[in-house]
Formats: structure tokens, sequence, C-alpha cells
């Protein structure tokens, strides 16, 4: 999701404050990064460390979602972490992979970058699938729908676009609204950060996917 906001309450340039963090992520993680560790390393390499601690946050988050409503919370942990895995991909092979997502012919989605890294991660997953068969098609597509959502995403991917808004090192003036209405129900938090994000992007005059309004429409239905 992109959405403006202080993420990980944390000065960036701040290496003693980055390492800490990102210490205690891995102790109160340990026993989730022991089952993921192939995993972990793969999410490591290619994200610095800010990006990392992002990743820690969703994938904690997603787990806690899927613990209150049912769902998977290993998968929920393992689709979290690697939600951004193609975030920081130099922009040629960001394009590469998304060329060869089932959003390649998105004309909305080829227009802004900012869209590229969710497909282009999906792609990604499903490559290192074949050595790494833990990435299977659910996760692969938590990541694909992570930052647009759409009408009727399944629990999994309900967990991980909710989870990118409301994790730990996020911070912005109506997030203590979307954290609630998630606390709630995962529709109510979906259908919250579809409204805040669709606000969010109206009032700085940038592009929102149709699916962005298709799903707003589809989950405010469901809590009717």
């Amino acid at each position: 999701m992109d959405y403006t906001g202080k993420q990980n309450n944390m000065n960036d340039n701040d290496a003693k404050n980055t390492a800490a963090l990102l210490k205690q992520y891995e102790q109160d993680d340990a026993a989730y990064l022991a089952e993921f560790a192939a995993a972990y390393r793969l999410v490591r390499e290619r994200l610095q460390t800010p990006r990392l601690l992002h990743s820690l946050g969703v994938a904690q988050t997603a787990a806690r979602l899927a613990a209150k409503f049912g769902g998977d919370v290993p998968k929920a942990y393992l689709a979290g972490l690697c939600h951004d895995i193609a975030k920081e991909l130099p922009r040629e092979e960001q394009l590469a992979l998304l060329r060869r997502s089932e959003l390649a012919a998105d004309q909305g989605v080829l227009e802004h970058r900012s869209l590229w890294h969710a497909p282009a991660g999906q792609v990604l997953l499903a490559d290192l699938a074949a050595q790494r068969p833990e990435f299977d098609a659910a996760v692969q597509s938590a990541c694909l729908w992570h930052t647009l959502g759409r009408p009727a995403m399944t629990p999994l991917e309900e967990a991980v676009f909710v989870a990118d808004l409301i994790e730990p090192g996020r911070d912005f003036p109506d997030l203590a609204g979307i954290r609630s209405a998630a606390a709630a129900s995962l529709a109510g938090g979906v259908a919250a950060c579809m409204r805040g994000v669709i606000r969010f992007l109206e009032a700085q005059g940038k592009y929102v996917h149709p699916l962005a309004y298709a799903g707003y429409e589809y989950y405010k239905n469901q809590l009717n």
C-alpha cells in the first residue's frame, strides 16, 4: 500500500537505534524466523534495514490478524515477511518481472511505478518457489494484492493488505481509527485502509487505481 507516513518510529540514519530495533524483532520472532530461515535470508539480501524492519512489522501484524480472525498464522507471517521482496529492485528489473505478471496488461499499473513492486514480487516469489515451496500460490497472491487490494480478497490477502498499513512502525494522523476498525473485524480493517488510502491519494491529486474504488465499495457493502 502506497500511503505516506512515518515508518518504524526511528531515525533511519541512527545506526544504533536501527540495530537495536532489528535485534528486538528477531528476538520476538525467533520461532517464525527459525521456521522460515531461508525465506528471511532471501528477504534480507534484497532489502535495506528500514524496509526490512517494515517487513518484519507487517509479518508480526499479519500473524496477529490471522490468529484473531481464524487464518493460517505461520503463512500470514511468511507472506507479510515477503510482501516487499521486490520493492528495492532496480526499475528495469521490477518492470521485467511485472511484464510476466497477471497485471502486465494493466495500463494503470504500468504507468505508475509505485504499483510495480507488488506484481514484480509475486513473480519473483513464483520463480523462487522452485527451490522454496513455501512460496506457494497463496503467499504469491498476498504479495500481488498487498498494494492495490481488490474485491473479495482471501483472508490471507486481507491480513497482509491491512498489516501493511497498520504495522507498529507506521505513524500518520488517521491511523488510530484504522487500527480500531481492524481490531473489530478484518473486513472492517480492509474497508478502513482502502478509504484512508483513497482519501489520501485524492487529496494529493495522485492516481487511484479502479481496483481501489471497487475494493472499497465491496468491503463497505460487506460491513452493511
